[in-house]
């Protein structure tokens, strides 16, 4: 080919060879690859901030390194900062090294959401203070940060309780265009991020993919910088392959560790080809173990098995093959056929019905109701029962014609409940969404832009005859769970509160406001349904196995709830949950973890939806509820 050149000087253009993509191309650099150990111990400080940002992947063995240094004094009153904290809470508390939580949500979440009671212990006793946000504000001060902004406006909190406990709290500013006042609150900055990703290079460029959640605005808000740990390390080269994919650039990175299952008890997916990186699914029986965790004193044996380990090696070997395969086996597409395997078909007894089965039946047809009367189109499902219930409320309206897209608030959009696993926020759901992105995209843009066509099923500990809810306090004033992603949720869209018909659940006034009542029109009780009109909740239907006709049902809502329930003038009986609804729960949640297995109602004479309607509604010619066409 004859070399290009430039009419007005006419030399030839060889610059081009210069360029080159190859192996050769990138300059051999020092690696900054170092022991965790090493990284924690340079770049850690007494007093630090330390950020383990809620991701795809999460940084545990980072921070059971910080756990370790700690559990050896040489770090002290650290401040731990993170929207969504889980078991580990209570390693971190029992390690003496942990002052202060800056969080949203705080609990343990596996096999079911519950408190924290080493957690709750340590705040009781002043031990430790807890700084609550809700996620969407926590990220936002993140984001802040990174920006470089001195603070950002905090709208979806407004008429709460929050922010609450110890921190900065909110100020009140006059917007200078409208004049309008408005609540913000502060950047948050912290010292040092722990972040996990399945790939990096030497030089500490990661890969991160999605679901972000929390975000990684952090890599860019921490004043030092990124502690980044890897499952597989390789060249900048071979890296450039997934440039499209690399979310923490070197240029944030204080060192990165080869750290074979770093995020391990959480998972790692790996949605595409990455050579030499394989993804993993989250442990449950690790984090079930770490559940069962009760006391500091249970924590430090925990600890002296799984935290105080002479090296990675001697934990992966803990672990077992067996156990690891099985783990790697998670991450692919049509993982939940693994434990379908085991499982033997089961008749579904209507007469053995649980209080949460039916609780999620409640919830499922209240959605369906709703979503059908407003043209919904998204539905943004709670954690725990309030997520089966609105995995249920998609497939009924699916087999209608009626699309709904489920959302979760870590920025999974469109996707479809699998059979066999009750978490279903977990990495078995990624391979049949139509949209992954991020907290901030759902909550802060998403939400906002489509509330006519969105609505939320969600959770609450308590709830009082406004529709405000408390998952924050207890009624002695005691650290609950957090609202996490309720408080942004419930602000801006229409919304379902499923909650257990019950006098401590239904209060007067809330001590403490986690989410606004301003948008909840039905609570969806295991009674029947509870709907607002004109401000006051009225009994709008009951199910009619419980309640023979219309006073019947209205004295037992009023002594379930011991609220003066009045009947609205449309009030009706629902069909009793059929054994198509439960075999699609069960199907869900075979293990029971959050339908229950022991506490049984026994209406003996339930009937069992002898002409299959709703089994047609829900699959059609005879599908297993949960496998088919859902």
């Amino acid at each position: 080919m004859e070399p290009i050149t430039f009419p007005d000087v006419a030399v030839p253009l060889r610059a081009a060879e210069a360029f080159r993509y190859d192996a050769v191309a990138t300059a051999p650099a020092r690696s900054r690859v170092q022991p965790l150990e090493q990284l924690v111990e340079q770049e850690v400080r007494p007093g630090d901030a330390i950020h383990f940002p809620w991701l795809s992947t999460r940084a545990y063995a980072a921070l059971f390194e910080v756990i370790r240094q700690a559990r050896s004094g040489r770090l002290r009153g650290l401040t731990v900062i993170s929207a969504s904290l889980r078991a580990e809470l209570g390693l971190l508390v029992a390690s003496g090294g942990v002052d202060k939580l800056i969080t949203s949500f705080a609990a343990t979440t596996y096999p079911a959401v519950r408190p924290n009671s080493i957690l709750a212990q340590a705040v009781k006793d002043g031990s430790l203070v807890v700084e609550e946000w809700s996620i969407l504000a926590l990220i936002q001060r993140v984001l802040a940060g990174a920006l470089g902004w001195p603070f950002v406006p905090a709208g979806t909190m407004d008429g709460t309780d929050l922010p609450a406990g110890f921190g900065p709290g909110t100020r009140i500013v006059v917007d200078p265009f409208d004049g309008s006042e408005r609540s913000v609150m502060p950047a948050l900055r912290p010292d040092v991020s722990l972040i996990h990703c399945p790939v990096a290079d030497w030089d500490g460029n990661g890969v991160i993919f999605p679901p972000f959640a929390e975000d990684l605005h952090t890599v860019y808000a921490a004043r030092k910088g990124v502690i980044l740990t890897a499952d597989h390390i390789v060249s900048p080269a071979e890296l450039r392959r997934w440039a499209g994919h690399v979310r923490v650039p070197a240029a944030r990175v204080l060192g990165v560790a080869q750290v074979p299952f770093g995020a391990h008890p959480a998972a790692s997916p790996v949605p595409v080809r990455v050579e030499g990186a394989s993804g993993y699914g989250e442990d449950y029986a690790f984090l079930a173990e770490l559940g069962r965790l009760r006391t500091v004193e249970d924590a430090e044996s925990f600890s002296e098995r799984w935290i105080d380990l002479p090296g990675r090696g001697q934990y992966l070997s803990q672990l077992g093959r067996e156990r690891i395969e099985h783990l790697v086996a998670m991450d692919l597409d049509e993982s939940w056929r693994i434990d379908a395997l085991d499982d033997e078909p089961k008749s579904v007894e209507v007469s053995e019905m649980t209080v949460s089965e039916r609780l999620a039946v409640s919830g499922a047809r209240a959605m369906e109701a709703v979503a059908r009367a407003s043209g919904t189109r998204t539905v943004v499902a709670g954690a725990g029962l309030s997520h089966l219930a609105a995995a249920l409320g998609r497939a009924t309206l699916l087999a209608t014609a009626h699309v709904v897209d489920l959302v979760f608030e870590s920025g999974v959009l469109g996707y479809v409940p699998r059979p066999h696993d009750a978490t279903l926020s977990n990495t078995r759901n990624l391979p049949t969404a139509r949209h992954l992105s991020s907290t901030l995209e759902v909550l802060g843009m998403l939400l906002p832009s489509t509330a006519e066509t969105t609505i939320a099923v969600l959770s609450a500990g308590v709830i009082d005859s406004h529709g405000n809810a408390n998952s924050n306090r207890s009624p002695s004033g005691n650290f609950l769970v957090g609202g996490g992603g309720s408080t942004d949720i419930a602000a801006q869209v229409t919304t379902i509160a499923v909650v257990a018909a019950d006098p401590r659940k239904f209060v007067e006034t809330a001590r403490f406001i986690s989410y606004r009542g301003t948008h909840l029109d039905v609570i969806a009780t295991d009674i029947g349904h509870l709907r607002k009109r004109d401000g006051v909740y009225v009994l709008s239907a009951w199910f009619s196995d419980l309640a023979d006709n219309a006073d019947a049902a209205l004295a037992l809502i009023r002594t379930a709830t011991g609220w003066d329930v009045q009947l609205a003038p449309d009030a009706h009986p629902m069909e009793a949950p059929s054994a198509t609804e439960l075999e699609y729960l069960r199907t869900v949640d075979p293990d029971g973890n959050l339908l229950g297995r022991s506490t049984r109602m026994s209406p003996a004479d339930t009937p069992r939806d002898p002409h299959g309607h709703l089994g047609r509604r829900l699959g059609g010619r005879g599908d297993r509820a949960g496998t088919a066409r859902v």
